[in-house]
């Protein structure tokens, strides 16, 4: 009788150690599936867009004393992901350059004193392909495409007066291209939903050869193709689509 007691008592010692394991089995097998189906993700990154090569000009009339060569620009990205299985993520994006730091000198009629100011921004879509998908880490090497605006702002910078003045105390040239790239990137999991990671970027800007100009002068600051390299840091979601 003792014999066939103490069996039954370590049949089940036996079935209460396996029941935990088979349930964070079925946990983790749970988490995977879930990972594996159609969901979405969304992304807000900051880092910095730099141009080493480019050459900013405001007059490429003055050769030297209008032009300056790189820039570099803090900026802000914003993505959104469709991710049907692990290895494949399709989506679209914007980046902003938020204040490019070059500034080539303007050109200013006697008389009259103004500023300059520049912006970047893209719109793109992206593809990627997924190396490494495991629970915790992601690494992925992806192509990008999209458009490319770069705004050249003039601005009088002179004191206002008492004569009527109508519309903004500037002019704004934009100039508008393409661009082509690749990418390559990382993300660890801190939860289920949210991810901390960051990217890398080069891209080739394809601008107008013969650049905006106007009443005074100024023109448009790139013209040509123009190659960029994005480096950022990112903050994920994942939505349930």
């Amino acid at each position: 009788m003792i014999g066939r007691n103490v069996a039954a008592l370590s049949v089940a010692i036996g079935c209460a150690a396996f029941v935990p394991r088979l349930a964070l089995a079925q946990s983790n097998d749970e988490t995977v599936f879930d990972r594996a189906n159609l969901h979405g993700k969304a992304e807000v990154g900051l880092g910095a867009l730099t141009l080493p090569g480019a050459e900013v000009c405001t007059n490429r009339s003055l050769i030297y004393l209008g032009c300056k060569r790189g820039d570099v620009s803090p900026m802000l990205e914003l993505w959104q992901l469709v991710r049907p299985n692990p290895l494949f993520a399709i989506g679209a994006g914007i980046t902003i350059g938020l204040f490019p730091i070059a500034d080539a000198p303007s050109q200013e009629p006697p008389g009259v004193n103004r500023s300059h100011r520049r912006g970047y921004f893209t719109a793109e879509a992206i593809a990627r392909y997924y190396l490494i998908h495991g629970p915790v880490w992601e690494g992925w090497l992806g192509a990008t495409g999209g458009l490319v605006v770069i705004s050249d702002t003039y601005s009088s910078s002179n004191k206002t007066t008492d004569l009527a003045y109508i519309g903004p105390r500037g002019v704004t040239i934009r100039t508008e291209g393409y661009t082509l790239g690749f990418a390559a990137g990382f993300a660890k999991y801190l939860t289920e939903k949210w991810t901390v990671g960051a990217a890398l970027r080069y891209g080739l800007w394809t601008l107008p050869k013969v650049p905006s100009s106007d009443a005074l002068g100024d023109q448009a600051s790139l013209i040509g193709r123009v190659a960029t390299i994005v480096l950022g840091i990112n903050v994920g979601y994942r939505l349930s689509l």
